[in-house]
Order: C-alpha cells, then sequence, then structure tokens
C-alpha cells in the first residue's frame, strides 16, 4: 500500500542542522488550520522541488497531530522516503530511544522529513542541502524479508499494544513500513530494519486517522 502523508520537522543529525522551506505556496499562519488539501499541495510543491522526475507521492493520511506523505520510485515501485507536516500545538515524545543522535523541534506547516527510521535507516535517500535527495547506492539487499519484518512487527505489537495487528508492508531502502491495524482500521505505523529486524516505532499510534481520497 502506498501512501501520502506530512509532518513538519526541524531536526538535527550526522549532517548538521537542517531545514526545508517550502516553495511555491504561502506558509499558514499559527491560528490557520491546515486542510488535507492545502497539505495534499504542500507535498506536491515539495515533490516538484526536488526536480527528480522518478518520484512520485503516494496517498496522503491525516493524523490527530500531523499530516503524512510517502514518496516513491516509479520505475521501481520501491518506496524512498517519507515527509510530514506538523498541525500547531503538537506534541512529539522522541520515542526512538536516542536513535535521532541530536535534538527535534517542530516546525508549523511545514514539509520536512519524518523522524526515526525514514532519517537513520534510509540507504538511498539522505538529506542534501536541506531537502531528501538521492545519496549513496544501498548497501546491498535486506536480509530480511517482507514476511519476516510483518511477523516481527506482530511480535512487537504484541507485546506493547494489545489489540493491535500488522497490516501493510512498504518497502524502503534499509527498512520496511508497516501499518498498524485495530479492529481493522489505521491505527499508525512502524517500521523494522532491513538488516537487523530492529523495530523502530512511529509517534502518536493513537491518533485519529483520515486518508485522502
Amino acid at each position: 500500500m502506498r501512501r501520502i502523508i506530512v509532518l513538519i520537522v526541524l531536526f538535527l543529525i550526522g549532517f548538521g542542522s537542517l531545514s526545508v522551506s517550502v516553495t511555491h505556496a504561502t506558509l499558514p499562519s499559527q491560528t490557520q488550520t491546515i486542510t488535507m488539501d492545502y497539505a495534499v499541495q504542500l507535498f506536491k510543491n515539495y515533490l516538484t522541488a526536488l526536480h527528480n522526475p522518478n518520484l512520485a507521492l503516494d496517498e496522503v493520511e491525516e493524523y490527530q497531530n500531523n499530516f503524512y506523505a510517502a514518496y516513491y520510485e516509479m520505475n521501481t515501485g520501491i518506496f524512498a522516503f517519507q515527509m510530514v507536516i506538523w498541525k500547531t500545538g503538537s506534541t512529539w515524545t522522541g520515542g526512538y530511544g536516542g536513535m535521532m543522535g541530536g535534538g527535534y523541534t517542530m516546525m508549523y506547516g511545514v514539509v520536512m522529513p519524518e523522524p526515526g527510521p525514514n532519517m537513520v535507516w534510509n540507504q538511498r535517500y539522505r538529506m542534501m542541502g536541506g531537502m531528501m535527495g538521492f545519496y549513496s547506492q544501498p548497501t546491498g539487499s535486506m536480509s530480511v524479508t517482507r514476511d519476516q519484518a510483518k511477523m516481527l512487527a506482530q511480535q512487537y505489537l504484541d507485546s506493547n499494544y494489545l489489540g493491535t495487528s500488522a497490516g501493510d508492508v512498504d518497502t524502503y531502502y534499509g527498512y520496511y513500513n508497516v501499518d498498524v491495524l485495530q479492529n481493522g482500521n489505521t491505527f499508525g505505523m512502524l517500521s523494522v530494519n532491513g538488516y537487523t529486524g530492529q523495530v523502530g516505532t512511529i509517534t502518536g499510534m493513537d491518533h485519529t486517522f483520515k486518508q485522502s481520497q
């Protein structure tokens, strides 16, 4: 399943202080509500600014605190990276156990890389010049299969989120993104490292979920 999701982030990682500005769009004020349509437009503007005709935006999901978007490669079907847009008044708990290796400051109404596995496990797309872009060739085939990733995700959910189940699995360069379901409905997402099997959760597993049509 492909997704388009929006989050807003400012982060510090090994590449230094990085930020992303939105082009061809007026940033909303702190009192302006970001709609799904507006979020999708911001994500499209970001894609345009990348100048990479092989990348496309997938479906968009709205959560209680943010919008989330995923981009994929049209020639391979493999997912490339994940971006977010935080809503005003949102909070982030930093649930990656020091994985980010630095600070994380949320910015309202700006398209920025999703923190966590998207930034530290991605073997092909990394931050360059303040934007997610091609960085290097992957370091070899992932040893963890999609089926194994789903199994590991379910084991994690059984221990930490009773009543939830692992859903669709999307393949990225270096990790898998797994939908988390509750009563058949989307509840959140988590990631599984494609080389080690480590599970990294996405914050806000209890967010209200909406999906663009």
